[in-house]
C-alpha cells in the first residue's frame, strides 16, 4: 500500500486516456494498465497505432493491474473529489485495487483476463533497433490530437523500426507507428533503468511480474505482483474467473509453468 496525491494519479490517467482503441476489433486492449514498481507508478494505454506511458513517483511494491477503460473512467471521476488517497493491490479471491481517503472508498476490479500490453518490450525494441535514413514524417491531424494531453510541450524523436518516440517532460513517453523517421539523440534516455524486467526466484525458477504462464493442462496464469520477503507468490487465472491462488498450489496441480511469449 502507498499514498499518492489524487491529482498526481489523475494526471497520469489523463495523459494516456486518449489512446483508447478506436477499432471495435481491438476491444481486448480497451484498458488502462497501472503498473507499480518500488519507485514508480506507471499508467499505460495502447491504441490503434500508438502506446502512451506516464509515470509518477511512489514508494510502492511490484504489481500490475489492467483496468477496463470504463472502470478507469469511474476511478478518474472518484479522484475529482479526493486529495490524498491510499492505494492497495489486493489478491483475495480475485485481484482488486482499493483506493481510500478517510471514509470514502472505491474498489476497482483488475481485468486479469485482458490481453498483454508488453510496453517495456516495445520501448526496449524501439531503442535497440538499428537506425536507418528515412524521408519526411507524415502525421494526420487526428494523430497529433492524441498527444495534446501529454504536456505543454512535446519532443518527437525517431526510433527503431518505423516508430516515433514522443516525450513530454521526464515522466511521459509514447510510441507512434507507423511513420517514417530520421534519428537524433537517445529518445529513451532516463527511461532505460526504470523499465527493467521485474524478476524474482521461487523454488529456484525465475518468474516475471506481468508475464503469463501456462501449466501442463493448458490453463493460463498471470503473475500480477512480486511477493514481499517471506511471502509466497500468488498467481491469477488469465481467464474470466480471475481466480487468485498460491503459486505452490498451481505447481502441485498443473506442474511446472511455461512462460508464454508476449
Amino acid at each position: 500500500m502507498f499514498t499518492i496525491k489524487a491529482g498526481d494519479l489523475s494526471a497520469i490517467l489523463d495523459k494516456v486516456a486518449p489512446h483508447r482503441p478506436a477499432d471495435p476489433d481491438m476491444g481486448y486492449l480497451d484498458m488502462i494498465v497501472l503498473d507499480c514498481t518500488r519507485r514508480w507508478l506507471y499508467a499505460v494505454a495502447g491504441g490503434d497505432r500508438t502506446i502512451a506511458i506516464a509515470r509518477t513517483p511512489v514508494k510502492g511494491a511490484h504489481w500490475i493491474a489492467p483496468i477496463a477503460y470504463d472502470d478507469a473512467s469511474a476511478l478518474r471521476g472518484w479522484l475529482e473529489s479526493a486529495d490524498h488517497v491510499s492505494v492497495e493491490h489486493l489478491l483475495d479471491g480475485r485481484p482488486l485495487l482499493r483506493l481510500t481517503e478517510g471514509a470514502a472508498q472505491i474498489t476497482v476490479p483488475v481485468a486479469s483476463d485482458m490481453a498483454d500490453l508488453p510496453w517495456r518490450a516495445l520501448l526496449r525494441a524501439a531503442a535497440e533497433r538499428p537506425s536507418a535514413d528515412w524521408g519526411a514524417v507524415r502525421l494526420r491531424a487526428e494523430d497529433l490530437a492524441l498527444w495534446e494531453h501529454a504536456g505543454e510541450e512535446a519532443e518527437v524523436h525517431a526510433a527503431g523500426g518505423a516508430a516515433l518516440v514522443i516525450r513530454s517532460g521526464p515522466d511521459f513517453i509514447g510510441l507512434h507507428m507507423p511513420c517514417t523517421r530520421t534519428r537524433s539523440g537517445d529518445p529513451l534516455e532516463g527511461w532505460s533503468a526504470s523499465v527493467r524486467s521485474r524478476l524474482f526466484l521461487y523454488g529456484g525458477m525465475p518468474y516475471e511480474v506481468g508475464a503469463v504462464y501456462a501449466d501442463r493442462r493448458g490453463a493460463r496464469w498471470r503473475i500480477t505482483a512480486r511477493p514481499e520477503p517471506g511471502q509466497e507468490p500468488v498467481v491469477v487465472g488469465a481467464d474470466d474467473s480471475c481466480v487468485a491462488l498460491p503459486l505452490s498450489v498451481v505447481l502441485a496441480v498443473g506442474g511446472p509453468l511455461m512462460r508464454l511469449p508476449f
